[in-house]
């Protein structure tokens, strides 16, 4: 069978179970699928998403954000010439966007899959490219965040959440084939957010606020004798992310 019937099928199958129909604006496919890249962090902004209250602000997290900016538009000009329409959070590295406003780009434009990248570089807890932080996180039902009024709002969206997990299987194969290194799948972030002075729960911000499929990735991000991810790592990684959107999401043939 072609990839994209198969493909297609598994995504079919994964909303049958929970009464969902292919005519559904949920990961929908069109001749040219919207693909969202979120490339993580920004300048420093102090945002209350006045709908539910959440604490949306961002921060700079170097070289990650100019790094994982690479990666993306790597990944864009992949996806681009494959015949995909993409869609950025971010116009330029120095943009200033909060985690409320990248998951309304998404759901704005109703993508197929929304994925954000990210790493773990720096002198001083920097992890090493394809030597761990490899992790792939998807969107689980019962995951929260607290906002400033201390009340948990929840993940609740049944059929998106099937289809994250449906999706997030997906990116842990591809990745770990591209890579040649295996990857974790975590349907939630394995601990409180709050140690770290954000806002409490076990989802990423930007995976809650979504109404789509919302795919999350880290990777060690110092290559071998740098801090940083180095050209060719980051050729890596976007390759590997490539491999996984188009298994995921294929263009229709």
């Amino acid at each position: 069978m072609h990839r994209f019937a198969v493909a297609a099928f598994a995504a079919l199958a994964v909303l049958a179970v929970l009464g969902g129909t292919a005519a559904a604006p949920v990961g929908a496919t069109t001749a040219k699928p919207v693909i969202v890249l979120d490339p993580g962090h920004s300048p420093y902004l102090h945002r209350i998403d006045p709908t539910t209250g959440l604490d949306v602000s961002d921060y700079a997290n170097e070289p990650e954000m100019h790094d994982v900016y690479a990666v993306a538009r790597l990944v864009r000009a992949r996806l681009v010439a494959d015949g995909y329409r993409v869609v950025m959070t971010k116009h330029g590295v120095n943009d200033r966007v909060s985690l409320a406003r990248r998951a309304r780009i998404a759901n704005r434009v109703h993508a197929a899959l929304a994925v954000s990248i990210h790493d773990q570089a720096g002198a001083d807890g920097g992890i090493t490219f394809n030597h761990g932080n490899d992790v792939v996180y998807y969107q689980r039902l019962g995951t929260y965040r607290v906002n400033v009024d201390g009340a948990r709002v929840v993940f609740t969206d049944a059929r998106v959440a099937a289809l994250s997990r449906h999706y997030g299987r997906i990116f842990r194969t591809q990745r770990a084939h591209v890579q040649h290194h295996a990857v974790q799948l975590r349907g939630s972030t394995g601990y409180d957010l709050g140690r770290r002075g954000l806002a409490a729960g076990n989802i990423w911000m930007v995976q809650l606020l979504a109404h789509v499929p919302w795919i999350y990735n880290e990777v060690g991000g110092n290559s071998a004798g740098r801090v940083g991810l180095s050209a060719k790592d980051e050729r890596r990684y976007a390759n590997a992310l490539v491999a996984s959107i188009e298994r995921c999401v294929p263009v229709p043939r």
